[in-house]
């Protein structure tokens, strides 16, 4: 696990400054969104925390064909192209027609900051936002001003004045994982009320430690026993922790003039708790939106429209996947639920069902390219490049 490199004491100067894009949060979204604004023009910086790569917030797989299409495949530790389903009774191989690859965090983080050179990056605690024309952002280390501020930080939606989600009362999952030194040549989950009453657990091998963990759709469920318990089962021992909150309904995109992307739009899947692809999904999106804005092709009210119609375009499949995460918390352990594991053995119907659930963010989306870069027409209140 990464060691904590955040700046402290009297290294954490004050910070005053003036850009044209402003992105909270350096995890998948933000670094994501930053990529695909070079070039544009524009001042970019982004805000964090931690330092780029510091903290994993998940046990880190994608799909493979996204992780090459932006440019990062070097960070893949291990690919699969099958998927063992465990449940009380018996264990089905999964086919895939498409593969997923674990990686290492902080080399992938540090692969998508390298794509947007002229973007600077800071550590500092996010605070708040006084919406306006211009935004003010209120830091730990001082006050902030951009006409495009991003909120990529996170569940909590630091940057949202409506009243805050608070767990266990929100719609929130929960997860917890270890991280023991080990490798196998499976990607496994267990679908078990031994482990969780409504969820799933997994190991997700990534070539010289394994990703161990369990997830309760119910935010009420602890689950640091059950985490414990299936490493024991897996002759593991229980090292490494992280655990996280785990959206799973779509919000607003935009509120008060701020965008949000990732985990503070309610970007994870319900159901699977995919929430890296549909990330690099909607920062795509956003990263699009803003480029036309920062050229003067639209206004950044047309930019917000536009972005949050594309977000909402996609509360269907939101709304499935719930019904199906409700349906399936209620049945775990139950016949039917073994039948539709067993079922999906089938490479026919596994293609039919995993082709429908990729295409809801599918690949070929990080394939578009960006368009010419061309100078910001956009308010702006520049400011210069990178620091550490």
């Amino acid at each position: 696990m990464p060691t904590r490199a955040t700046k402290r004491g009297t290294a954490r100067t004050a910070l005053r400054r003036d850009c044209d894009v402003l992105i909270c949060g350096a995890s998948f979204a933000g670094l994501t969104l930053a990529r695909e604004l070079e070039g544009a023009g524009a001042s970019v910086l982004v805000l964090d925390r931690y330092e780029i790569g510091e903290r994993q917030t998940s046990a880190c797989a994608a799909p493979t064909e996204w992780l090459e299409l932006l440019g990062v495949a070097a960070s893949i530790r291990q690919t699969f192209a099958e998927l063992v389903v465990h449940t009380t009774r018996s264990t089905a191989r999964w086919p895939l027609p498409f593969t997923f690859s674990t990686f290492d965090y902080p080399e992938l983080c540090a692969l998508l900051y390298a794509a947007a050179p002229s973007s600077a990056f800071e550590t500092a605690t996010v605070e708040r936002v006084d919406p306006g024309p211009v935004h003010t952002v209120h830091t730990d280390r001082g006050e902030l001003r951009a006409p495009y501020v991003i909120d990529a930080l996170g569940w909590r939606r630091v940057l949202s004045n409506a009243k805050p989600i608070q767990p266990p009362e929100a719609r929130l999952s929960r997860g917890l994982e270890v991280h023991p030194p080990g490798s196998s040549e499976d990607l496994e989950i267990w679908v078990d009320p031994r482990y969780v009453r409504a969820g799933y657990s997994w190991s997700f091998p990534a070539r010289d430690e394994l990703r161990v963990g369990v997830g309760s759709f119910r935010p009420r469920d602890h689950v640091k026993d059950s985490t414990v318990a299936l490493a024991e089962k897996l002759d593991l021992a229980p090292v490494g922790y992280q655990g996280n909150w785990i959206p799973h309904q779509l919000r607003p995109a935009t509120e008060d003039g701020v965008f949000f992307v990732g985990d503070s739009a309610g970007h994870c899947f319900p159901l699977t708790a995919e929430g890296i692809r549909p990330a690099f999904y909607f920062a795509l999106a956003l990263g699009r939106e803003l480029r036309g804005a920062l050229a003067g092709e639209i206004t950044r009210e047309q930019a917000l429209t536009r972005y949050s119609a594309f977000s909402h375009r996609h509360s269907w499949k939101y709304s499935c996947l719930l019904a199906s995460q409700r349906v399936a918390g209620a049945s775990t352990g139950t016949a039917a639920l073994r039948w539709l594991i067993g079922a999906l053995r089938a490479r026919p119907l596994s293609r039919w069902a995993f082709t429908r659930y990729r295409n809801i963010a599918p690949p070929q989306f990080a394939a578009t390219p960006q368009q010419d870069a061309q100078p910001p027409q956009a308010p702006s209140v520049a400011s210069g490049g990178r620091s550490a």
